[in-house]
C-alpha cells in the first residue's frame, strides 16, 4: 500500500515537471531575428545598376541627337551644345527615344533576369502561376490599380494647386523623354517591357536582398517602395512611384512572387496611359476628381481585405 502511494507520488512529480517544461516552452520568448545590415545596404546596388544601365543606353542616342542638331544648323558649334540641350532633347524625343528605351529595356531584362534567377530563384522553391493567380488575387490586383489611379489623380489636383511650378517642370520632363509624345514607346516600353524590368529589379533582386537581411516584412515593403521612388530621379514621379511601390511590394510579399506584382504594374501603367486620355475627355472638375480619390481609398482598403482572405496569400503566423 505504501509502495503504491509512493509510485503515485513520483508519477505526480513527473507530470508536474512535464507541465512546467511545457508552460516554459509556451511562455519563452521567440529568438530574436538576426539582422544583416550589409544586405540592407546591398539592396541599394540594383537600383544604382539600373540607373547606370539606363544612362549608358541613352548616351549614344543623345550624342546622335546632338550631331544631327549640329549638322542641321540647330546648334551652331559643338561649344553651344550646353545651351542647345533643349534642341537635343527635342530631337531625342522625336527620333531617338524609341531606340534608347528599347535597348535599355532589353539590356536591363537580361541583366536583372539573370541576377534574379541565379540569386533568388534557382536554389529556392518555385512558385507556380497556379499558386499566385486566382479569382481573389486578380480581382484584388485590379481593385488596387483602380484605387491607386484615382488616389494619385486626386493627388495631382492638389499638387497643381500647391506646387504649380514643380508640376509644370514634370510635364515638360515627360515631353522631352518621349514617353508622352510617342505612342509606340508607351506601348512597347511603358506598358510591356518597362514594368517587367522594374519588377525584376525592385520586387525581385532588391526585395530578395531585403528578405535575406532578416528585417521585418513591413520594412522590406517600405524600403523597396522608397527605392522604387528614388529610381525615377524626379520628385513628382518619385512620390507617386513610392506610393505605388508599397502596394506592389505588399502583393509581392503576400503571393511570394513577382508574377502578381508585374501583372499589377503592367495594369497600372496601362491605366495611367489611357485612363488620363479618357479622364481628359470627360472634363471632370477638380472637385469631382477629389471625391473619386476619396472613394478610391475605400477601394484600396477593400482590396487589401480581399487579399487577407485569399487562401493563396501568405498567412503570417
Amino acid at each position: 500500500m505504501g509502495e503504491e502511494i509512493e509510485v503515485k507520488t513520483n508519477q505526480e512529480v513527473v507530470n508536474a515537471a512535464v507541465q512546467q517544461e511545457a508552460a516554459a516552452g509556451e511562455t519563452a520568448p521567440a529568438p530574436k531575428r538576426k539582422v544583416r545590415v550589409g544586405l540592407i545596404f546591398l539592396s541599394i546596388v540594383p537600383v544604382v545598376v539600373l540607373i547606370y544601365v539606363q544612362s549608358m543606353c541613352q548616351i549614344p542616342f543623345l550624342i546622335a541627337a546632338g550631331i544631327e542638331g549640329y549638322k542641321n544648323g540647330f546648334i551652331k558649334s559643338m561649344e553651344d551644345v550646353g545651351d542647345g540641350m533643349d534642341v537635343i532633347m527635342s530631337l531625342f524625343a522625336e527620333k531617338y527615344a524609341f531606340g534608347a528605351y528599347v535597348v535599355y529595356a532589353v539590356v536591363g531584362l537580361i541583366v536583372f533576369g539573370l541576377w534574379y534567377y541565379k540569386g533568388f530563384v534557382k536554389k529556392n522553391p518555385k512558385v507556380s502561376l497556379k499558386e499566385v493567380f486566382g479569382v481573389k488575387s486578380v480581382i484584388a490586383a485590379i481593385l488596387l490599380v483602380i484605387g491607386l489611379y484615382f488616389v494619385i489623380t486626386a493627388g495631382f489636383v492638389i499638387a497643381y494647386k500647391l506646387f504649380p511650378k514643380t508640376m509644370e517642370n514634370y510635364v515638360q520632363l515627360l515631353q522631352t523623354s518621349g514617353l508622352a509624345v510617342d505612342s509606340l514607346i508607351r506601348i512597347i516600353y511603358a506598358i510591356m517591357l518597362g514594368p517587367v524590368l522594374e519588377e525584376l529589379c525592385l520586387r525581385g533582386v532588391v526585395f530578395g536582398y531585403l528578405e535575406k537581411s532578416g528585417i521585418k516584412p513591413c520594412w522590406i515593403i517600405f524600403i523597396s517602395g522608397v527605392l522604387f521612388g528614388i529610381m525615377h530621379l524626379n520628385i513628382v514621379q518619385g512620390v507617386y512611384a513610392a506610393f505605388l511601390g508599397f502596394f506592389l511590394g505588399y502583393l509581392r510579399y503576400k503571393y511570394r512572387s513577382i508574377y502578381i506584382s508585374s501583372f499589377a504594374h503592367i495594369l497600372f501603367n496601362t491605366t495611367g496611359t489611357y485612363g488620363d486620355e479618357f479622364m481628359t475627355k470627360l472634363e471632370l472638375s477638380d472637385g469631382v476628381t477629389l471625391i473619386l480619390g476619396g472613394v478610391a481609398l475605400f477601394v484600396l482598403v477593400f482590396a487589401i481585405l480581399l487579399i487577407t482572405k485569399d487562401k493563396k496569400a501568405f498567412k503570417q503566423e
